[in-house]
């Protein structure tokens, strides 16, 4: 399992993804997931659920609570 598959509510995960405004590489707290899929949900570009594919991602910073 890599480091995109156990991501949680709380981490920070790195992205880049394409929208009207930008594409660049942001870094946003993971607020929930979308329906029930693995695909995070964060605040981005005016949404508050923006939900960012498992590609997209370019790196996860654990939460200070989720440590095993």
């Amino acid at each position: 399992m890599n480091e995109v598959e156990k991501i949680e509510v709380g981490d920070r995960i790195k992205f880049k993804a394409a929208t009207r405004n930008s594409y660049n590489a942001v870094w946003r707290r993971v607020n929930g997931f979308w329906g029930n899929t693995s695909m995070p949900t964060v605040r981005f570009e005016g949404w508050s659920d923006f939900a960012v594919r498992l590609g997209e991602i370019i790196e996860v910073e654990k939460g200070e609570n989720n440590d095993d």
